[in-house]
């Protein structure tokens, strides 16, 4: 496999960086012989040319130059290359199935049926198939466990042909300015997963399909999409007709082979055995939100704009907690300095200007609320989490590096370089920049995480001019990302703020950036966190604790304790050190009776701190106690 992945990208001229149009790929214990879809008489050595500059050909024993680029670097340049069946002689042959666009083939029901399992099979295991992405339709349904990366089962062809539609159309909208396409795209490093290849293979020949290749039938030259399927009539693109004895002849290039087959009985088995091979891999590689307070420079205005609670003003002002100081000092565990640094006063100005610089925060929490919407949602505040429209099956074995990718991207407002991406998530790997996993990686996201309404990828190919350059995903929900949204609203609307910032502590589920017991932050993933300087496993803690903290303050001086409570809890669930919470508990217990339980609260303070003495615990920790009485 290996020798061959290196043997086709050999076929790429290194002085001018191009490759001859494929068709067909013959093999056999003596030599490599490719077909061309036209006349090349200039070969890269050691490729000897034939009379008509329409074959080239590779003796097995020449040696290759060291200029090829070994597998997994580069850009393999023939992706939906398939093997279609054997001659009686004992030469493989291999479809370019990209340059064909439309496979159709005919024959007898049952022989067809093996020969599409086999193809999907292959297609999800080839090494040079890089970012390949299969939609099997009606056929493979034992091939469950192989390979979900690339593979996709589908028993209804509706989402998957409409898929594969609107590819077709945006690859052709690629094509007017990239006219060179996709085999270009790749050879000279253009874009290359804005053509990450896409095969249909159907098990049937519905209407559905039929407008798939109607579509394939508008595209001129490679795209980087290939369909497969039983055709009704004389049928379209390139013939393959399948006899009941298994023979399988290609009239357009006079192949008659004796086809591939994968029986139902043999592929679960070989399903399995994949899969446990990828996993015992997987398992030996793992061992070897914005960055700002406020979503923008809008927001962080109308933050910074705020003033001290007790300054003078030249117009009506508000806060979100509205009393005088002395009612929270007396009701809650809180300072003057709290008071004027969480509970800054608001004037009409900023509301107004809180409100215009995030417009969609209502719609989008409905959007996170709604179980129907079909856009991203990530978790942060808690065990990270992705719950996407693509598919991605919850057996992946790789799903939780996966969603490490996504938690790595979207905590990157202004998105990663393709080196940035590759030596965070690989840092143990010097040379994992421009390995085929990576590009393999983001194709796979991209794909889970589907597109938006109006057909565009929530993940853009780092090359498109959406992108600039960066991996950057775009239009998702982050738990994180509305939690700074409503604190910033919540602030800037005073008084009346109060049930945006318990809509926030809402979102709380635990930890922030809680991972997988199999998943050791630094260890088995999750590093880039640990080195970034930001830190959000610890800064997004420590936002929740002053925003329960003002709720807490805002119902202990409202007289309702319980739920004071209910907000001090919210910030223990972040899994925060701090005293805060535990003060916010104590006087929400003395509020309620409960002096119980409020020592106990007391005495797990001096704990945390090793405390014998007033001297041992943090100043404003011992003031709160010593006004609260709970210090001799």
């Amino acid at each position: 496999m290996a020798w061959f992945d290196t043997v086709l990208r050999s076929l790429v001229t290194p002085a001018q960086g191009t490759a001859p149009d494929v068709v067909a790929v013959g093999v056999d214990a003596q030599a490599v012989t490719v077909v061309l879809a036209g006349q090349y008489r200039s070969a890269p050595a050691p490729w000897v040319v034939d009379e008509t500059g329409t074959r080239w050909s590779l003796q097995r024993t020449a040696a290759l130059p060291d200029s090829v680029p070994a597998p997994g670097r580069g850009h393999a340049p023939f992706p939906c290359l398939a093997a279609i069946g054997t001659t009686v002689s004992g030469q493989q042959w291999f479809l370019d199935l990209e340059r064909a666009g439309v496979v159709s083939i005919t024959g007898d029901e049952h022989r067809i049926g093996d020969f599409l399992r086999y193809l999907a099979a292959e297609l999800a295991h080839n090494p040079w198939s890089e970012m390949m992405r299969v939609d099997a339709v009606g056929i493979g349904g034992e091939l469950a466990d192989l390979n979900p990366d690339r593979l996709v089962l589908h028993q209804d062809p509706d989402e998957p042909t409409q898929q594969f539609s609107r590819s077709a159309r945006q690859r052709i909208d690629l094509l007017t300015s990239q006219p060179g396409g996709a085999l270009r795209a790749r050879t000279d490093d253009l874009e290359p997963e804005a053509w990450a290849p896409r095969v249909l293979i159907s098990g049937a020949a519905g209407e559905s399909v039929q407008l798939c290749a109607d579509g394939l039938d508008r595209i001129d030259g490679r795209a980087g999409l290939a369909l497969v399927a039983p055709v009704r009539g004389d049928g379209r693109g390139l013939r393959l007709h399948i006899d009941s004895s298994g023979a399988a002849n290609v009239p357009a290039l006079g192949l008659h082979v004796h086809a591939t087959q994968l029986p139902a009985d043999e592929a679960a088995a070989l399903a399995q055995l994949l899969a446990h091979a990828a996993s015992v891999t997987t398992t030996q590689e793992s061992e070897g939100a914005p960055a700002d307070d406020e979503t923008s420079p809008a927001v962080r205005d109308v933050v910074g704009g705020m003033t001290d609670r007790n300054a003078p003003h030249l117009e009506p002002v508000d806060s979100v907690l509205p009393q005088p100081d002395a009612t929270y000092l007396k009701a809650a565990a809180t300072t003057a300095e709290d008071l004027n640094m969480l509970a800054p006063v608001s004037s009409e100005i900023e509301r107004r200007r809180a409100q215009v610089a995030d417009p969609d925060l209502d719609r989008d929490l409905a959007d996170w609320a709604d179980p129907h919407c079909r856009r991203p949602k990530v978790t942060l505040l808690g065990p990270v989490r992705v719950d996407a429209q693509g598919e991605l099956p919850t057996r992946n074995p790789r799903r939780q590096f996966y969603t490490e990718v996504v938690a790595y991207l979207i905590t990157r407002p202004d998105g990663a370089t393709s080196e940035q991406y590759a030596t965070a998530l690989w840092p143990d790997e010097p040379d994992v920049v421009g390995k085929t996993k990576v590009r393999q990686s983001i194709s796979v996201v991209r794909t889970w995480l589907g597109v938006d309404p109006d057909g565009a990828d929530y993940l853009p190919s780092g090359l498109s001019a959406a992108a600039g350059g960066r991996y950057r995903i775009s239009g998702a929900l982050v738990d994180a990302d509305l939690f700074r949204r409503l604190r910033a609203r919540g602030l800037a609307r005073g008084a009346d703020g109060i049930d945006d910032l318990q809509r926030a502590l809402d979102l709380v589920s635990g930890k922030p950036f809680e991972l997988p017991d199999l998943r050791v932050r630094g260890v088995g993933g999750y590093g880039w966190l640990l080195d970034d300087g930001e830190r959000l496993d610890l800064e997004l803690p420590a936002l929740i604790v002053d925003v329960a903290h003002i709720v807490a303050t805002h119902h202990l001086g409202n007289g309702e304790p319980e739920r004071a409570a209910s907000a001090a809890h919210s910030a223990l669930r972040s899994g925060t050190y701090e005293d805060v919470p535990l003060l916010d508990l104590v006087a929400a217990c003395d509020a309620m009776g409960n002096q119980a339980e409020a020592s106990a609260y007391v005495t797990r303070i001096l704990a945390n701190h090793d405390a014998e003495v007033e001297e041992d615990l943090p100043p404003r920790t011992a003031e709160v106690l010593f006004r609260r009485n709970r210090l001799d």
